[in-house]
C-alpha cells in the first residue's frame, strides 16, 4: 500500500502518548516517575515480549486489487520474543517469530556495539547489519573520517546509553500525570514466580495532550538545575567529537562562524548558560501566548487537521507492574488510533498491543551466539552491493520467508522503461540507442537495474553478468557476436561495443538470459523490461 499522510500523524501521536506517560507524579504512595526513569538503569536482564498491530479497514474505502492483497496479507502482524537476554546495554540475544496472515517466520538475533547478526528460518547463512565506524566512513567518501573521528562516532552510542538515566529522570520528573492513573497491589507471575507488585493503571486520550504539553513545558521552566544538567550531558556528548571534526577539516581565518562558537566549545559553563537562557526566553514567551497560539493554530486549515486526531478516540493504556525496588517486572499496553474519515488509505483503525515479563535485572546473564563459520550475507558493508534478488536467492524456496518476500512482497520483481536517446546517467550523457533494429543499452544500468552485478575485465575486453536469482552467468566479449550463458556459446543478434568507455550490450539477449521478457513500442521508441 501506498504511503499517506496520516502516517505522519501516526508517529507523532505515538510518541506523544509515550512521551507523556514518561512522566508521572507520585500515586498511591509509588513513586511513578521513580519507576519509569529505573526502566533506563536496567543494564542486565532477561525477558520476555509480545507486539501485536492490527489494521481495521475503513468499510467505506474502495481499495484497489494490490492494495486489498497487501491489506490482508498486514492486516494484523505480530512479534513474539520468547526469550531475551541482555549482557548489557549494547549486548543482546533474542529468539522469537513475526507473524502474518500468510504464515509465521521463526528469528535468531544477536545485538553488539558493532553490528546485528540475525538467523532467520529459511536463510542458508545469517544476515549481518554492522554498526561500526566502517559503516559511517564508507569506502570512496570524499572526506574520509580518520581513526581519531571513528573512534569517537563508536564511542557515541555507549555514552549515549550510559546518559539514559539522567535524560530519563529529566523527562519523567516533569512530565505531568494524565487525568486517569490510579495504583492497587497485586500478585502476579513473572518466568514462573509468584510476585507481590504495585499494578500502575495509565490511560492517555488524545484530548488530553495539549493540556499535558503545556504542564511539562511548565516543569521544564521551572527546573531550572534539571534543564542545565540536561544541557550538559547533551554538551559532553556531542562537543568532544564537533571540536575533533573542526580540527581535522580546518578553518578557514577570520572565518566569524567559527570565531562564534569556538569560544562555547572551549568553555562547557558558558555554553550551558547561553542556551539555558535561550530556551528559557523562549519558553517564557511560548507558554505566555501558548492558550492563543493552540487556538489559533486550531483555527487553521492544518491545524483543524491535527486537531482531528486530539480527541477520545486515540487512546494509550498501560499497566505496569512495579516491584519493591521500583523496577518494572511486567506490563501490558493498548495503543488504538481512529483516523479521522475522510482520509485516504483505506484505514478505519490501528491498534498495537504489547505484554513484556522481565527477571534476573541487573544480574550476570549470558547471551546466545549465532555460529557464522558458513559465511554470512553482510547487508551494509563497503565491498558488496546487497539486493532483493540476492536476498531472495540465499534463500529455502519451501521457506516462509522465500514466499513473503518473492511471493507476498514480489521484491525481485521488476518493470522498467528505457526511452531511446533518453539519458539513464545525464552526469555522463548516457543513452540507449538503436543499431539498425537492435536496441544497445549500458550493460550495467540494466543488468543493476535487475539487481545482476557486473564485473569489467580490461585486459580481456569482458563483461560479466551475474544474475544471483537465477544463477545465470553470462559473458560477452567487446566486439564479439558470441557470448556465453553458463558455459553455453550463444551467438548475439549484436555485439557489445565500447561507446566512450561505457560498455553497451544488446538489451533483448540480456535480459531474456535473465528470465526477463523484453517489448518494444514503435511509437513511443520505448523498450521495457519485467521479471516476476
Amino acid at each position: 500500500m501506498k504511503k499517506k499522510r496520516w502516517n505522519s500523524a501516526l508517529i507523532l501521536m505515538m510518541i506523544g502518548v509515550l512521551a507523556i506517560l514518561a512522566g508521572c507524579q507520585p500515586v498511591a504512595n509509588v513513586d511513578i516517575s521513580k519507576a519509569l526513569a529505573n526502566t533506563f538503569a536496567v543494564k542486565s536482564a532477561e525477558g520476555k515480549q509480545s507486539l501485536t498491530v492490527e489494521l481495521t479497514a475503513d468499510p467505506s474505502a474502495v481499495l484497489s486489487p494490490e492494495d486489498k492483497r497487501i491489506f490482508d496479507l498486514f492486516s494484523k502482524i505480530t512479534l513474539d520474543i520468547t526469550e531475551y537476554k541482555a549482557k548489557d546495554p549494547l549486548n543482546a540475544s533474542m529468539k522469537g517469530t513475526f507473524g502474518y496472515s500468510g504464515g509465521s517466520i521463526p528469528f535468531e538475533m544477536v545485538m553488539t556495539n558493532t553490528y546485528y547478526i540475525i538467523q532467520i528460518e529459511g536463510a542458508k547463512k545469517p544476515l549481518l547489519i554492522r554498526n561500526d565506524a566502517s559503516t559511517w566512513n564508507p569506502a570512496g567518501d570524499p572526506i574520509p573520517l580518520s581513526d581519531e573521528l571513528q573512534k569517537q562516532l563508536q564511542q557515541l552510542t555507549e555514552k549515549a546509553v550510559d546518559a539514559m538515566p539522567s535524560f530519563g529522570t529529566f523527562f519523567s520528573r516533569n512530565l505531568p500525570n494524565p487525568n486517569t492513573i490510579t495504583v492497587e497491589e497485586v500478585n502476579e507471575t513473572v518466568n514462573g514466580e509468584s510476585l507481590n507488585l504495585q499494578k500502575v493503571h495509565a490511560e492517555i486520550y488524545g484530548k488530553e495532550l495539549v493540556g499535558l504539553v503545556k504542564g511539562f513545558l511548565t516543569n521544564v521552566l521551572a527546573d531550572e538545575q534539571g534543564l542545565k544538567e540536561f544541557i550538559g550531558t547533551l554538551y559532553d556528548l556531542y562537543v568532544p567529537f564537533v571540536k575533533q571534526m573542526m580540527q581535522e577539516i580546518g578553518t578557514e581565518p577570520n572565518d566569524p562562524t567559527a570565531a562564534a562558537i569556538t569560544p562555547y566549545l572551549n568553555n562547557k559553563t558558558l555554553a550551558v548558560e547561553f542556551i539555558h537562557t535561550f530556551i528559557k526566553t523562549n519558553l517564557e514567551q511560548l507558554l505566555a501566548d501558548y492558550d492563543q497560539s493552540v487556538e489559533a493554530l486550531f483555527a487553521s486549515e492544518a491545524g483543524a487537521k491535527a486537531k482531528e486526531w486530539l480527541n477520545g478516540n486515540q487512546v494509550f493504556k498501560m499497566d505496569m507492574y512495579v516491584d519493591e525496588d521500583l523496577m518494572t517486572r511486567k506490563s501490558a499496553s493498548e495503543l488504538l488510533l481512529t483516523l479521522p474519515q475522510g482520509l485516504e488509505g483505506g484505514l478505519k483503525s490501528i491498534k498495537v498491543t504489547s505484554t513484556a515479563e522481565t527477571w534476573n535485572i541487573n544480574q550476570p546473564v549470558a547471551i546466545n551466539q549465532i555460529h557464522t563459520t558458513g559465511g554470512v550475507i553482510e547487508l551494509n558493508g563497503n565491498e558488496t552491493r546487497v539486493t532483493p534478488s540476492k536476498i531472495v536467492a540465499s534463500l529455502d524456496p519451501n521457506s516462509q520467508l522465500y514466499k513473503l518476500l518473492k511471493n507476498d512482497l514480489q521484491v525481485t520483481k521488476k518493470d522498467i522503461q528505457l526511452f531511446i536517446n533518453e539519458e539513464v546517467d545525464p552526469f555522463l550523457s548516457i543513452k540507449p540507442f538503436n543499431d539498425q533494429g537492435t536496441v544497445m543499452v549500458p550493460a550495467r544500468f540494466v543488468a543493476e537495474r535487475l539487481d545482476a552485478d557486473v564485473e569489467w575485465d580490461a585486459a580481456a575486453r569482458q563483461v560479466k553478468v551475474t544474475d544471483h536469482l537465477n544463477g545465470t552467468v553470462i559473458l560477452l566479449t567487446i566486439d564479439s557476436k558470441e557470448a556465453t550463458v553458463n558455459g553455453q556459446a550463444k551467438q548475439l543478434e549484436k555485439a557489445a561495443v565500447l561507446v566512450d568507455n561505457v560498455t553497451y550490450i544488446p538489451v533483448r539477449f540480456v535480459s531474456e538470459s535473465m528470465g526477463a521478457e523484453v517489448n518494444w513500442d514503435q511509437d513511443s521508441q520505448m523498450v521495457s523490461i519485467t521479471r516476476d
